[in-house]
């Protein structure tokens, strides 16, 4: 994913080692609960934490910005505190891993579904009491109910990621907001797709293209007599497969491409630089989607404050301020969706009907084909990409 997920090239740990280790998940130790000091809790003593530290990382690029200003900035003037922020992706378990004892390298990490299985399955996450937590009941249960009940203790949903259909509608004829629309004949050498974090658009070919049920993503294996997700991906012949959301704004706004498949970090940027004829949003038949879960890294020493920054994402007043500047679909149900959120789910029912949730359950059935899936991939690339 662009910049905020991981196609910068510098990665510290492939995505098949982090689903390997979270292969172990289900035998992996439970991590005890961190002692509790008696200090009064942030939501409770304006100065409880005047002062301390903590490191927060989020995703990287223009999301790591957002949060910048929406989250972490206002937690600091509201409490006194000094959460700095670093930006990552993948290499997040690396380094977590390769941390000493008690010197964690971060307090509190963003993970969606692949790292929260290698970091479980490592023992590099603390538990969270959910008790201290009341806003979960205003969290939409798609959320929870999504994620294995052996996670769910660690940490909170802030919202989803997505893939993300984008068309110029000035260059497209008004064509549909669609997945489906990618396959337009019209539209054939001026579509510009990831190259980076693949398995997004092989997923979208197996849903939209091939006409599958979700499961055939998961299920896929090497060297079927038929193999409708890759027929269908070999169909599209892009003018691009772009490395980062850099190389896909200038291929958009120069109009070497006219659709995109684009990620909600990087979503609302380009479509205020193109202007009134860029258009994106879920399309009314779905999208794929990540978790954007922050979780206490074990090791803290500040596991109060931890817990305290976790509880403030939950809040209402702040997925409002983040919904303002990020395309994300929030946890809470009683969010202000802006203007420019095209088809937001709003009801759980919503989210249940048209999010296609990338699940920890389902990534662990994929990691025993994924490198063939990858060395596939690069076969369509070469096949049908012009440069």
């Amino acid at each position: 994913m662009s910049d905020g997920v991981g196609n910068d090239g510098k990665r510290g740990v492939s995505r098949r080692q982090i689903l390997q280790t979270g292969a172990l998940l289900a035998g992996a130790a439970t991590l005890p609960l961190p002692a509790i000091i008696g200090k009064a809790r942030a939501t409770d003593a304006k100065d409880a934490f005047k002062g301390e530290e903590l490191t927060v990382c989020a995703w990287s690029g223009g999301y790591l910005d957002s949060f910048k200003t929406a989250i972490s900035d206002p937690f600091n003037e509201k409490y006194g505190t000094k959460v700095s922020l670093v930006g990552g992706w993948d290499q997040m378990v690396a380094q977590m891993k390769a941390a000493p004892p008690g010197k964690p390298p971060f307090d509190i990490t963003v993970s969606e579904e692949y790292t929260t299985l290698g970091a479980l399955a490592e023992g590099l996450y603390a538990k969270s009491d959910r008790s201290k937590f009341p806003q979960l009941a205003d969290v939409q249960p798609f959320f929870l109910t999504a994620r294995p009940e052996s996670a769910r203790d660690y940490g909170v949903p802030l919202g989803l990621g997505f893939s993300l259909p984008m068309l110029n509608t000035a260059l497209t004829a008004e064509k549909p907001l669609s997945w489906a629309t990618m396959w337009d004949k019209d539209l054939e050498g001026k579509l510009a797709l990831d190259s980076g974090a693949y398995w997004w658009i092989i997923a979208i070919s197996a849903i939209w293209g091939a006409k599958k049920d979700f499961n055939a993503f998961y299920d896929w294996k090497p060297g079927q007599a038929s193999d409708p997700i890759f027929d269908a991906l070999d169909r599209l012949r892009p003018a691009k497969y772009y490395k980062d959301g850099a190389e896909l704004s200038f291929l958009m706004l120069q109009e070497q491409a006219s659709f995109a498949q684009i990620y909600s970090s990087d979503a609302l940027g380009l479509m205020q630089n193109g202007g009134p004829t860029y258009k994106t949003g879920i399309p009314a038949d779905g999208t794929v989607a990540y978790g954007d879960w922050y979780i206490k890294v074990k090791g803290t020493q500040h596991d109060e404050l931890a817990d305290a920054f976790l509880g403030y994402l939950l809040e209402k007043e702040t997925q409002n301020s983040f919904i303002k500047v990020q395309m994300s679909v929030m946890s809470r149900k009683d969010v202000t969706v802006p203007s420019f959120w095209h088809n937001y789910p709003v009801t759980n029912d919503d989210l249940v009907k048209n999010v296609r949730l990338m699940t920890m359950d389902g990534l662990q059935r994929l990691l025993p084909n994924f490198d063939a899936m990858g060395e596939r991939f690069q076969k369509s690339v070469l096949k049908t990409s012009k440069g």
